[in-house]
């Protein structure tokens, strides 16, 4: 099988996984696009230092998603099942750990963060009538 040439998305989204399991904290899909994209409704409030949070929020769910799987097929990160909830999250291979430790070694700059801006869809307007 061909190797993956892995762009600055795939490291975001390696780095994100690794970021939760040292916290111990293991995501699915889902929970990667959620800290990606900047939505912490509901989580834990640690997410919110992850160095990835926010860092892709143009970014849909189903695309995030291609991503996993592409880093799951070439044996960057790696299932692990749960037999509380009984369901598959997501772990760093040592691949995937050893890919990440050289490119955060030679990057230069943090990642740049967005913080989403909710405007309200319903706002009251005093209007003067005469």
């Amino acid at each position: 099988m061909k190797e993956l040439k892995l762009s600055i998305t795939h490291y975001k989204v390696i780095h994100t996984v690794y970021s939760l399991n040292l916290l111990s904290l293991y995501p699915n899909q889902e929970g990667v696009h959620k800290i990606l994209s900047g939505n912490d409704k509901n989580e834990i409030q640690e997410i919110r230092n992850i160095p990835t949070f926010g860092t892709l929020i143009s970014y849909s769910s189903k695309k995030i998603c291609h991503y996993v799987l592409s880093l799951i097929r070439y044996g960057f990160l790696k299932n692990v099942f749960d037999p509380k909830s009984e369901d598959l999250y997501l772990e760093v291979s040592q691949k995937g750990k050893d890919y990440l430790k050289v490119f955060l070694d030679n990057k230069k700059s943090p990642y740049h963060r967005t913080i989403k801006v909710i405007k309200p869809s319903i706002v009251k307007i005093e209007k003067n009538y005469k």
